[in-house]
């Protein structure tokens, strides 16, 4: 028995000594491939082109995630708008880079990070250098990006879908009456739909309204767009892809819509043609994630500018780099209105909303900011409901006019599990209380009328709240802003019309403004809140990390939906949220 335990313990001592050796090998390993891929950059040659592969849905920022340490071919797949922006810029000056070829296949990325791409593209071809486009498949999404080059081109197996614009709402009434859960609910405003969601099949009259009105403001903007690019008359473009003529690629061709039906071989000798290469010399390409790295020089003066990314969903405590937690945002906000250095601050606002409370917390630090240097507000896709909350307070707020913005006004839904802790799965309760009230809150049972009241009451106080921001932080009255509250849902350009914001523009005029704001001519910028490495995000969040990425891998499309699915339940409580999961193609 002793030589047995003597061996069993040996064996474990041994392999608690092996696992530890292997977890040191692969920690060393895996630092010395951050660190190289951190560095890795491409020595640019003389007639290089820069080589834009645009087809993923692209994030705020970019993020040097552990999957791309493993899969350098997928490392582009990781840069962000501020990297692409950059890229574009930097490759407008470099003498050695004659073009950008733009590969797009885009399709959850929202119209004003397009635009604010398109912007960057057009101010590339001041430069005299070309911008050659090609894609697997058109639609008015992914061409209002594409058109912007000086040649378009589509893969000559590729198609083409030119029918307008839709909003796709999902509804969970349905699902949730089959799980046998009613979602009660208390909110403020005529147009705050987010209930409805979860309490009808359909669109109410003033949803349908708004959300009319909006989409055809957003596709007139993507109409006009193209219009200016292809030299096209926006009443032929609305005629043609409102009756759905344009239904093939020879009839894409013919309306002046794609230059040539090309196999990628072809893009690629037209460019070596333009920049006499020989035929059989190879084109020299750079890609975002290789070219001058992922970090710029900052400390080239010692003034800086920051930019605060407000990015997703609005939690309380602390967030990621998909959702905006109040911990988090004011750390990052107080760490720059605290530093000397730092001459004015730049809000990133890409949010549909989401905690009334996270969201106040944040706007008092904004005013905090406020105080002692100029704070300017840029909106992304969305700043809308709570992502308005947190960016009112501001001194400056711009937005690209198809910016979705506004939704003032505040909603709570709680659960009715009766019929499914109950009826269906057998359940009983049973209290024992101090006072008839002393059991509110209770998921087995409906909402009583005494509990509705207080629950409505707090929903108003929440938008009385908002409102005050709201006035306070844009010196309006307050039946000016009552007028356009009421959880109503605007584009940028008609927010503009409403007072909501100052001036279109998009990041990078963002930093500008606040660098005139505060008097700064030399600076460069620093980002809040900081990301983390690659390494920790591993430890992290590796298992739900690769959960979530094989689930969507399978799902495809359809990870949408699911995703929309998963987050029914967390939507409890009181919100200041945009009215409903929308999906705008």
């Amino acid at each position: 028995m002793k030589e047995f335990l003597k061996y069993t313990f040996a064996t474990i001592v041994g392999l608690f000594i092996s696992f530890l050796f292997l977890g040191l090998l692969l920690f060393f390993s895996v630092m010395s491939l951050i660190s190289s891929g951190d560095n890795k950059t491409t020595q640019v040659k003389d007639n290089s082109v820069l080589e834009l592969n645009l087809d993923y849905d692209i994030p705020e920022r970019s993020n040097p995630d552990i999957s791309a340490i493993f899969d350098p071919e997928n490392g582009d797949r990781l840069s962000g708008l501020d990297r692409i922006l950059s890229c574009i810029d930097d490759a407008k000056k470099d003498p050695k880079i004659k073009g950008i070829y733009l590969k797009s296949n885009i399709s959850g990325t929202g119209y004003a990070t397009i635009l604010e791409i398109r912007n960057a593209l057009n101010d590339f071809k001041k430069s005299g250098k070309f911008i050659y486009a090609i894609a697997p498949m058109y639609d008015e999404k992914n061409y209002y990006l594409s058109c912007v080059a000086d040649s378009v081109f589509l893969d000559r197996s590729g198609n083409v879908l030119f029918n307008g614009l839709t909003a796709n709402i999902m509804f969970f009434k349905g699902a949730l009456d089959k799980l046998g859960v009613e979602m009660q609910y208390v909110k403020v405003g005529a147009y705050k739909g987010a209930v409805e969601a979860f309490t009808r099949t359909d669109l109410s009259q003033e949803n349908r309204h708004q959300i009319s009105e909006y989409v055809n403001d957003l596709y007139s903007s993507v109409l006009l767009g193209i219009g200016n690019s292809r030299k096209i008359d926006t009443a032929r473009l609305a005629a043609a892809f409102n009756g759905f003529t344009i239904q093939t690629p020879a009839q894409a061709v013919s309306f002046g819509l794609i230059d040539r039906l090309v196999y990628e071989d072809e893009v690629i000798q037209m460019m070596k043609s333009k920049l006499k290469i020989k035929k059989e010399k190879e084109l020299a390409f750079v890609k975002p994630s290789a070219y001058s790295g992922f970090d710029s020089d900052e400390n080239q003066t010692k003034d800086r500018i920051a930019v605060v990314y407000a990015v997703g969903e609005i939690i309380e405590g602390k967030g990621n780099q998909s959702t905006i937690g109040s911990e988090s945002m004011i750390k990052a906000l107080r760490s720059a209105r605290e530093d000397k250095n730092v001459k004015a601050i730049v809000l990133r606002v890409n949010s549909p909303g989401g905690s009334s409370m996270a969201s106040d917390v944040i706007a008092r630090e904004i005013s905090l900011c406020k105080s002692v240097k100029p704070v300017v507000v840029s909106m992304g896709d969305v700043a809308a409901s709570g992502g308005y909350y947190i960016a009112a307070m501001a001194d400056t707020i711009i937005a690209l006019p198809n910016t979705i913005t506004g939704s003032i006004g505040v909603f709570g839904l709680f659960p009715n599990m009766h019929e499914l802790l109950v009826n269906k799965i057998g359940l009983t309760f049973e209290s024992v209380k101090t006072g008839q009230y002393s059991d509110f809150g209770r998921v087995d049972q409906p909402l009583t009328p005494t509990d509705l009241m207080y629950l409505q009451g707090v929903v108003n106080r929440i938008y009385d709240d908002f409102t005050s921001i709201v006035e306070k932080g844009r010196s309006m009255d307050s039946v000016a802003v009552e007028n356009i509250a009421q959880g109503r849902v605007w584009t940028a350009s008609q927010a503009r019309e409403k007072g909501l914001i100052d001036a279109f523009g998009g990041i990078n005029d963002a930093v500008k403004i606040a660098a005139f704001m505060s008097k700064t001519k030399t600076y460069s910028t620093v980002t809040y809140p900081k990301i983390e490495n690659p390494f920790s995000q591993l430890f992290r969040n590796a298992g739900n990390t690769m959960m979530e990425s094989r689930i969507e891998t399978e799902l495809g499309y359809l990870y949408t939906y699911f995703k929309a699915m998963k987050s029914v339940f967390n939507v409890q409580g009181f919100q200041t949220r945009l009215p409903y999961q929308l999906l705008i193609q």
